[in-house]
């Protein structure tokens, strides 16, 4: 799809004609929408804006950033670039969830994988393509066709959250989607670490997160659009 992109039947405005789109950062002054997870303002340490880059610096310490309202039927979308070994994500429909293994309370929620596809072999636990670029973290892979631009230049993403419809974009094409009120979406929870948080799937809203996971990652026009 070009210029028109379709979900449920229906075209999706262009751009360029659709005003619901709110920027999440665009500029330094967007920082107010976020927070970091660790109940202080927007860090000091390991997120870096430059010429309205929004960067995460390997191994800083920076902690994971989250907006600061939670969102409900909504189109996400942002650019990214990767580096070398880079492994990160973007989560969404984040709450504080009961780990019961653990008997604690942690951030989670669906997860599109930002990883470097092309040294795959050289990043610990990255086993299938459940755990690719643009994959539902764990649970489902892209497109096996998807089109990942090279280390260093710009992947446009954008996730789609519509009641229990779930879908991944990745540079203009759909490479996930699911239900997740299925029951192959709930048999697929139970055979990975998420079957330890009883609410797992069933947040109809949430937070956005960007993780940090060690690797520097480089993010830029993040916007949300409301449906």
């Amino acid at each position: 799809m070009s210029i028109m992109e379709y979900a449920a039947g229906k075209p999706l405005q262009s751009n360029n004609m659709d005003n619901r789109w709110q920027p999440l950062f665009k500029t330094a002054e967007d920082t107010v929408h976020w927070t970091s997870v660790r109940d202080t303002p927007f860090p000091n340490e390991g997120w870096q804006i430059k010429k309205k880059e929004l960067i995460l610096l390997s191994g800083r310490k920076g902690g994971d950033i989250i907006t600061k309202r939670k969102y409900a039927d909504f189109e996400l979308k942002l650019e990214f670039k990767m580096t070398r070994l880079v492994n990160s994500g973007v989560k969404y429909l984040v709450h504080q969830m009961f780990n019961n293994d653990a008997e604690r309370m942690e951030w989670i929620g669906f997860e599109y994988q930002i990883i470097d596809d092309f040294h795959q072999n050289e990043i610990q636990g990255f086993d299938d393509d459940k755990g690719s670029t643009a994959a539902l973290y764990l649970l489902y892979a892209p497109d096996k066709n998807k089109k990942l631009k090279p280390l260093g230049t710009w992947n446009s993403l954008r996730i789609r959250v519509q009641g229990n419809k779930v879908e991944h974009w990745l540079n203009g094409e759909r490479v996930v989607s699911v239900d997740v009120d299925s029951q192959e979406f709930k048999n697929r929870v139970q055979g990975t670490k998420f079957k330890k948080y009883g609410d797992f799937g069933k947040k109809r809203d949430g937070h956005i997160l960007l993780q940090d996971h060690g690797d520097q990652v480089h993010y830029r026009n993040i916007m949300i659009k409301e449906l």
